[in-house]
């Protein structure tokens, strides 16, 4: 009896110790967007769990990470950013999403602007820092929009900008500037990028790990208050909105504005899998670090267990869904071997059960199919004969050699020793040509076992061949220039800081070549831009002919080129890039109107960095323009 009341006396005593006076910071102005808290203060559910909470609005000199880094602040709302900054170092728990979709869309008044095509040579008024409007630049490239064919201008926060002309598009939030334009009467238009595949959580209450080991059921506490407070403003949008216009309108919007915000807020909030409030799923945020890395903000990975809050009610739900999501074929698989045990075992006295189980697994396009401990098939379903190309008299009995070309047959064999040495699931991705075509497919198999014993391979097998090429496809118009296929300018920064370092580290010398087309204006004014189009492909094509395997080539703007010579000394780039020169003079591209180039050439030096370097050769080439064009100036 004494341990006890020591040990509650020890719990009791770490729980007083908890802090109750907690600090919200909010991402912005007080507005609906935050209902939830102001109703959790309000009505009293912190109160109820021993919390008073202060909500503070908005500093613009404000970084919300550094808020709960130094302190200042015991939780804080941020955005899908958050994952960088984990990356980045950051002591950061995500204790849930309120907005299970983003607001953050563009808005245009602009009647000519029906497409993202339309965008092109646009004025678009948004935020410079790319990790906070990467679904927008995700949104944008995906559709062939890049940064190169718009006029991106610093945002002013005021609607009176776009109603004016004084920007085509502006980064905006669903909930407050098409209220607006609503309430004047002007016609808009929406792009949301989650319309565009691009589906991002946001307003993510987070706070540090310090923070939730000191304060376990402080936080738990606080979190699930905060849910309250939200699942009652949105059954009670006009009372809220009312608390809202009385106590928290800093902006002075009307109370029909804040109900407008709050209805179309709903419809980003709750969860569409299981009407849940704060959900957040492993898939949705691997799938938004896959699209940051796409746009090169981050090449790393990150532990999402460390990210998501242990506590947060989807996290165990999801547990058991993303186990279901990403073990649906293994539960299959468990499903079917039983099956299969009991077909072995009552072949003779059940085959309309084994007529049934060939329908279900028939119904499926992913491969299905069993071989026993000789690696010879037992059984498979439709998809997998119409693979291969043959009844199931021509499978059955037969191995991988009998029935598929001996390269992938070597390949599959491998792959199914490692699954009977190992008696684990193993997960692979094995290509296979058919028509032709090569086909990815993903493979999950598994030792088959009866009565406990390994009695062969059960395995799936799903063809991701079109997913596979989506992501290349991403992949590749984040680093080409699209008209010439060499690479653009972003892969040219992030290719010179490689060799700066390198230079820095080994004393990897390297030269850079930036040439500029002369008098190119002249010739899209009397040629037309198909012809200009012309001139750039066979400049380049001149040049990727003439450079070495390890020489890069780079479009770095409308008519600018740059060739970067590793491990290369002067002299011996200036003979590679005079001989490119002397080609393209020499090149019939336009019948009576030869094509030349100006060019800078330089070395990297001892106190270089990347802009010091380019800034030279930048003014080296435009030496060579105004001294004659056609010719080099060297550093």
């Amino acid at each position: 009896m004494k341990i006890l009341f020591i040990l509650f006396m020890l719990i009791a005593s770490l729980y007083s110790n908890e802090k109750k006076n907690l600090t919200l910071q909010l991402s912005w102005l007080n507005q609906f967007q935050f209902a939830g808290y102001y109703i959790a203060k309000e009505k009293g559910f912190y109160k109820d769990v021993g919390l008073n909470v202060t909500l503070n609005e908005l500093n613009n000199k404000i970084e919300l990470v550094d808020m709960i880094k130094e302190e200042k602040a015991d939780f804080a709302i941020g955005r899908s950013s958050l994952l960088l900054d984990k990356i980045n170092g950051y002591d950061i728990v995500a204790l849930g999403a309120i907005f299970q979709h983003s607001p953050l869309m563009l808005l245009t008044t602009n009647e000519e602007i029906k497409t993202i095509s339309d965008f092109k040579n646009k004025k678009i008024m948004i935020t410079p820092d790319a990790k906070f409007t990467a679904s927008i630049m995700a949104m944008l490239n995906s559709n062939g929009i890049y940064k190169e064919h718009v006029n991106m201008i610093t945002h002013s926060f005021n609607i009176n900008d776009l109603i004016n002309k004084k920007t085509d598009l502006m980064a905006s939030y669903i909930s407050n500037e098409p209220i607006l334009l609503q309430e004047k009467g002007i016609k808009y238009k929406i792009f949301h990028p989650k319309d565009y595949g691009f589906d991002f959580y946001s307003d993510i209450l987070f706070t540090s790990s310090k923070f939730i080991k000191n304060n376990p059921t402080t936080t738990k506490n606080f979190y699930e208050a905060s849910l309250k407070g939200w699942e009652y403003a949105l059954k009670n949008k006009a009372e809220t909105a009312e608390i809202i216009y009385k106590k928290y309108n800093s902006q002075n919007k009307s109370l029909i504005n804040l109900i407008k915000e709050g209805e179309i807020l709903e419809k980003l909030i709750i969860n569409e899998n299981d009407n849940k409030i704060g959900c957040l799923d492993r898939t949705k945020l691997e799938k938004t670090l896959d699209v940051f890395r796409i746009l090169g903000l981050t090449k790393e990975k990150l532990d999402l267990d460390s990210f998501i809050y242990e506590d947060n009610h989807h996290k165990k739900i999801v547990y058991e869904l993303d186990y279901q999501q990403r073990n649906l074929l293994i539960m299959l698989i468990i499903f079917m071997t039983i099956i299969f045990i009991l077909i072995i075992y009552f072949l003779k006295r059940i085959h309309d059960k084994k007529n049934l189980l060939n329908a279900v697994i028939n119904t499926s396009d992913d491969l299905i199919y069993y071989k026993n401990q000789n690696l010879k098939y037992i059984g498979c379903n439709d998809a997998f004969k119409k693979l291969a190309n043959k009844t199931e008299n021509e499978i059955i009995g037969k191995d991988d050699f009998e029935i598929f070309d001996k390269k992938y047959a070597q390949i599959f064999r491998e792959n199914d020793l490692k699954v009977l040495k190992s008696k684990e699931l193993i997960i692979q991705e094995e290509w296979y040509e058919i028509d032709n075509k090569m086909l990815l497919f993903q493979s999950k198999k598994r030792p088959l076992k009866c009565m406990g014993a390994q009695i062969g391979i059960l395995g799936v097998s799903r063809d991701i061949t079109s997913l596979y090429e989506t992501q290349k496809k991403l992949e590749e118009q984040a680093t080409m220039d699209e008209l010439t296929k060499v690479y653009n300018r972003k892969s040219f920064n992030q290719r010179l800081k490689e060799k700066v370092e390198l230079f820095k580290r080994y004393e990897s010398y390297f030269c850079i070549a930036l040439f500029d087309i002369d008098d190119f204006k002249l010739v899209n004014d009397n040629y037309g831009h198909d012809i200009g189009d012309k001139v750039l492909i066979e400049v380049c094509e001149i040049a990727k002919q003439h450079i070495r395997n390890t020489d890069l080539l780079f479009r770095v703007g409308g008519e600018e080129f740059i060739i970067l010579y590793p491990k290369t000394l002067i002299d011996e780039a200036y003979l590679s890039i005079d001989k490119i020169r002397n080609l393209i003079k020499c090149t019939t591209i336009i019948e009576n109107h030869p094509i030349t180039v100006s060019v800078g050439l330089t070395q990297i030096h001892k106190n270089d960095d990347e802009e010091s370097i380019f800034k030279r050769i930048d003014d080296l080439m435009y030496q060579s323009k105004r001294t004659g064009k056609d010719k080099i100036t060297v550093d």
